[in-house]
């Protein structure tokens, strides 16, 4: 986008203040130069103080660093987030480690063998069962419920001849909101960490069952490796994709027997099988009727398709527009959010739940704004991959050798540095709305060259079809 583009529709105070810095070469670079400094974060955190770099073997200061040497005498740091409607820079950022995380636990790289590429491995996709009747855009096309003649108990038509497009806002909405059992809704985000625990246990037991084996035995032979992600449908619920890995016991390849084909059909036996209670005896959550389980195989190349796949999941949450991005903290605070009909009884079933003793372990209204789901978007067994700090830890250390070596600060032979600092909060965001306006056109600047750049190098790979339906 265009500076004059973006600033239709201004204040006429605001677009002054765009002028003015704009139309002062000094002080726009200066700004960029912050918001480089900060990767064009939106809301950046303001720091003052100052740090040394030490050559750890010799105590040696190899460069000192002050907040005050900066042009507002604050140091800008990130606010990293994953959250795009908080901050698209910071969040695409976050995407990019997600999606490295996962690669690396099907190709190597990052700490990881690269002979894990020959290992057993499933996409599969978990589904949440019915809560009741919802507006739906089908795959293939055709009317929202044309099967469902009749009405409910309510008066209300079972049946939608409409055709909604893919982001009608209708899609996800109940047809009868008295119907809908928004607290089992609830209570199955809140439940499915347990629910997907039980089912690798599940999975493993089938697996050895299959493979004729004891349990026992099996643990000394191979062992499950996996990552997950849970995508909000907009119903509100959760489906979970998963990358399932089978390795040896000790890290290498697994037996011959223990093919990708045997552990997809382990996992949909078991996921057919398994259940786990409601807290207060509100029944049992079990998985959807629908269950996709496919082989990937790491010599076609769709492991970077399937990653950037999983990946563009840690830059949502659980409604479209952010309004549920922060958690809530009073009814009244519920009420002012902009939220659909469908997804505020949802968030108020979750925070009335969350005054239920017998689900107070439970937390509800900890977490009433991410429907009751009260794990991370993303989580993964131990031995799956690297992780977030790991890769984070990675970035800073080549950040600080690159700002050394541009300072011409001689490196020590060691490798090894030592920063020791003393900060303090100084505040969050841009001093200013005008500031705010013109970091956030660059930030769209930098990220459309970069997806430019990611879509030429795309359209030189090999098309292969990723194997996965959304």
């Amino acid at each position: 986008m265009s500076l004059a583009s973006g600033t239709a529709g201004l204040d006429t105070q605001l677009l002054a203040g765009i002028v003015a810095i704009a139309g002062d070469g000094d002080a726009y670079e200066q700004l960029r130069a912050a918001g480089r400094s900060c990767r064009f974060c939106a809301e950046p955190v303001r720091l003052t103080g100052s740090s040394v770099s030490v050559d750890a073997a010799t105590g040696e200061v190899l460069e000192s660093f002050s907040s005050g040497a900066q042009p507002n005498g604050e140091l800008l740091k990130p606010c990293g987030t994953r959250r795009a409607s908080r901050c698209a820079a910071c969040a695409e950022v976050y995407k990019g480690d997600a999606r490295q995380l996962v690669r690396a636990g099907l190709v190597g790289g990052k700490g990881v063998d690269a002979s894990v590429a020959s290992h057993p491995t499933v996409f599969a996709t978990l589904t949440a069962p019915s809560f009741g009747t919802v507006h739906r855009h089908p795959n293939g096309g055709g009317p929202c419920q044309a099967k469902r003649p009749g009405r409910c108990r309510h008066g209300r038509p079972l049946f939608c001849l409409v055709h909604h497009g893919e982001h009608d806002a209708t899609v996800g909405e109940a047809l009868c909101a008295e119907c809908y059992d928004y607290e089992r809704a609830v209570l199955f985000n809140a439940t499915v960490s347990e629910l997907w625990r039980r089912t690798t246990i599940y999975a493993k037991r089938q697996l050895a069952r299959l493979a004729h084996v004891s349990p026992g035995e099996l643990d000394e032979m191979v062992r499950l490796s996996y990552v997950k992600v849970a995508e909000f449908q907009r119903r509100g619920v959760v489906h979970l994709h998963v990358l399932c890995r089978l390795d040896g016991a000790d890290g290498t390849a697994p037996p011959a027997r223990f093919s990708a084909s045997l552990l997809a059909l382990a996992l949909r036996i078991a996921v057919g099988q398994v259940s786990a209670p409601y807290p207060g005896e509100r029944g049992e959550a079990r998985w959807g009727e629908q269950f996709d389980g496919r082989v990937l195989d790491a010599s076609t190349g769709a492991t970077r398709r399937v990653a950037n796949y999983l990946a563009k999941y840690a830059t949502k949450g659980s409604d479209d527009h952010g309004a549920l991005d922060r958690r809530l903290r009073s009814s009244d605070d519920l009420a002012r959010r902009a939220l659909s009909a469908h997804l505020r009884q949802m968030a108020e079933a979750a925070w009335r739940l969350g005054e239920d003793e017998a689900l107070a372990r439970l937390r509800l209204r900890n977490w009433a704004h991410t429907l009751g789901l009260r794990s991370h978007f993303l989580t993964k067994s131990r031995r799956f991959s690297t992780t977030f700090t790991a890769l984070r830890g990675a970035r800073q250390a080549h950040r600080r050798t690159e700002h050394l070596a541009r300072a011409g600060v001689a490196l020590p032979r060691s490798g090894e540095l030592v920063v020791i600092g003393e900060w303090s909060y100084a505040g969050s965001g841009w001093p200013s709305h005008v500031e705010a306006f013109l970091i956030a056109q660059e930030a769209e600047r930098v990220a459309t060259a970069r997806q430019l750049a990611y879509e030429e190098d795309l359209l030189r790979q090999p098309h292969v079809a990723p194997g996965v339906s959304a």
